[in-house]
């Protein structure tokens, strides 16, 4: 399977926005409505520390940052993103997705913008990355809360939330720990595309590098290997439950994973 680079990517995002964001909002109509086993009170069981609430509050303030973020046409920091409202949160979470949409399809991929990683591009591109997979793991997110079937992310749109996670994200957490002292290597691989990476980690600094390789730069074998589909892999590194594969060391592994 090719990945998505440049300009395509970007569309194919920005569609992702669109039916991800429609189908999370849906949902929540459904919970509002009493349709599924949930309410906007009910925990979350992938994020513990929030309820259907706080997670439809999460993505709608997101979607106002990001579009702030983009329509300002500078890589200057922006100021935090608003508070959700005490009521009528759905009608907010869908202004807000379409005017994130809108602010998306209208400015072009190398316009400018900040990006919280040093890692990222700082170009509009970055943010329709980012919003899709966001929108993509809180939507199945929700779907565990409200207790339906959870919905697969398309292969290749999972593989390329993968490169994000291990190219963008992880940089942004190395100056943490356990990242900003860890030295390991990690070898992850996409079972259903094919899509392999190396992941290095040497005292906060990340080296990513394509290729089914097991060895590092040394030839040394790596510390661990993550093997899964694309989605599992996309579920995984951003800690949520999956059907993986782990070899080698698992402290290894579990240091590119969210938190």
């Amino acid at each position: 399977m090719t990945s998505l680079v440049g300009e395509p990517l970007r569309l194919r995002c920005i569609e992702a926005v669109v039916e991800e964001g429609e189908r999370f909002g849906v949902l929540v109509q459904e919970v509002e409505a009493g349709l599924t086993a949930a309410h906007l009170d009910t925990p979350v069981p992938w994020v513990p520390a929030w309820t259907v609430r706080d997670l439809v509050g999460h993505l709608g303030a997101v979607h106002r940052w990001a579009t702030a973020i983009v329509q300002a046409g500078t890589t200057e920091p922006p100021p935090p993103p608003p508070r959700p409202p005490d009521d009528g949160l759905l009608d907010w979470y869908a202004a807000g997705l379409t005017d994130l949409v809108h602010a998306l399809r209208g400015t072009p991929g190398d316009s400018p913008c900040w990006h919280m990683s040093p890692a990222a591009p700082k170009a509009a591109a970055s943010w329709a990355r980012r919003q899709a997979h966001e929108l993509a793991v809180h939507r199945m997110d929700l779907e565990v809360a409200a207790g339906v079937p959870v919905t697969a992310v398309e292969a290749e749109l999972a593989e390329d939330g993968v490169d994000e996670v291990l190219r963008v994200v992880v940089p942004r957490w190395a100056h943490t720990e356990p990242l900003r002292t860890a030295t390991a290597s990690v070898a992850v691989r996409s079972t259903d595309t094919g899509r392999a990476w190396l992941v290095r980690l040497t005292d906060g600094a990340v080296e990513v590098r394509d290729g089914d390789a097991a060895t590092g730069a040394t030839g040394a074998p790596a510390d661990a290997r993550l093997e899964a589909p694309a989605g599992a892999l996309l579920r995984r590194l951003w800690g949520r439950p999956a059907e993986v594969a782990v070899t080698g060391d698992p402290a290894a592994e579990s240091l590119l994973r969210g938190r």
